[in-house]
């Protein structure tokens, strides 16, 4: 399929064995699009050698003028790049809406001042443009030879892929993978890899291992067996709960204040509840026969709670789940309950859209409730601690 031509022309300056007229309508016969468009400059030496340039070829190719009336949208200041930059994304706007299905415009900044080659270059990257052709040859006194010309076409591909690699990037280490992906899954092999990076660490903050598996198999054995292994611990163990935790660090460093601290107090309920399993074997799901090996104090507690269906299910909450730790003498229940300062950081959740109100968490509340968390467990869960970390996740698209 033939393609759009867009050419830049200067003004025809010749050497002994150069026409830059014939040149450049040698570029448009090598090149054979359907339709062309030419860009000279506003000088009265440039847009004569235009019309030479249209007029050699005019048996064979489609000369496409810019408007009706005016068959060039020629660059008043051919030395200011800006100017030459503006006219050029004028031209190719105007070719773009030319294309048909299957077809691609190409730019051919060749000819013209410096100026006029950097911005057409520049408007031809700024629009998407796939592909820029240079028309080369052999040489004399910095000429290209008449009759020797080839076109060394430039894909910008690589180009762009380079550009979307960094700004995907920039979504990666801000936790916005998914948007990370959708940048670059139209380069389709090339970015196989970071694509499926981003979208198995976007399975493994939202904890459905299984799927961030699937991704990760793709780029990393390691990495697929530590999710696997996820996958099938018990979610009343320690992993799934250092996960939790992770999660809601990684979600401080991205900024995303409300989320993480209701990702901590989440983490703090079920420790509470992987304290009841480990401790006294207590597990989902809560029913009062399933408290009857408990301290008497402790069921008098769980006989204050509802309870719903013919199995007498309980609704277990985080501050009930500690006080019944708390009346089986649990000593990490007696410190976190004693830890007034803690408790008060850990309810600014219900303040926030993920409780029951709309204000917004301070990074410094945080910054406070993760170290003390993890002295916290360190003192009494220490089986947390190896799981409770990002080490094992990517932390770098590329």
């Amino acid at each position: 399929m033939n393609p759009l031509l867009i050419l830049t022309v200067g003004t025809g300056t010749a050497g002994k064995q150069s026409d830059v007229s014939v040149g450049l309508a040698r570029t448009i016969l090598l090149t054979k699009p359907r339709l062309f468009w030419l860009v000279p400059s506003a000088s009265k030496l440039s847009i004569p050698v235009a019309d030479l340039i249209r007029d050699y070829v005019k048996d064979k190719f489609t000369f496409q003028p810019y408007a009706d009336g005016q068959d060039y949208n020629s660059i008043s200041d051919p030395d200011d790049i800006h100017c030459c930059r503006r006219v050029f994304t004028e031209v190719i706007r105007k070719a773009k809406a030319c294309l048909r299905p299957g077809e691609k415009l190409i730019v051919n900044p060749t000819g013209g001042t410096k100026q006029m080659s950097a911005a057409a270059t520049i408007a031809a990257l700024d629009e998407d443009i796939e592909e820029v052709n240079f028309t080369v040859g052999k040489r004399e006194n910095g000429v290209v030879v008449t009759g020797s010309e080839v076109i060394a076409p430039f894909s910008t591909r690589q180009f762009f892929l380079d550009r979307d690699r960094q700004i995907a990037g920039e979504l990666f280490n801000a936790g916005t993978f998914l948007a990370a992906e959708r940048v670059l899954k139209t380069y389709g092999d090339q970015s196989m890899i970071e694509c499926q990076k981003a979208l198995c660490l976007h399975e493994w903050q939202r904890l459905n291992f299984a799927k961030a598996a699937t991704h990760a198999a793709k780029f990393s054995q390691t990495i697929k067996d530590h999710l696997t292994h996820l996958q099938k611990a018990d979610p009343c163990g320690p992993e799934l709960l250092g996960e939790l935790l992770a999660g809601a660090d990684e979600l401080v460093r991205w900024g995303d204040t409300e989320e993480a601290m209701a990702r901590y107090y989440r983490g703090v309920e079920q420790a509470a509840k992987v304290r009841l399993f480990s401790q006294f074997g207590v597990r989902p799901p809560y029913t009062t026969n399933g408290f009857s090996g408990l301290p008497a104090r402790a069921q008098s507690i769980v006989c204050q709670l509802p309870t719903s269906g013919t199995q007498k299910e309980i609704f277990l909450g985080s501050q009930m789940s500690w006080e019944i730790l708390k009346a089986c003498a649990d000593p990490m229940a007696e410190a976190y309950l004693r830890d007034t300062f803690l408790m008060g950081l850990v309810r600014q959740r219900n303040e926030t859209i993920y409780g029951h109100g709309g204000e917004a968490i301070a990074a410094s509340v945080l910054q406070s409730i993760e170290p003390i968390l993890r002295r916290l467990f360190r003192a009494h869960m220490p089986e947390v601690l190896p799981w409770w970390t990002c080490e094992k996740r990517p932390h770098a698209l590329v």
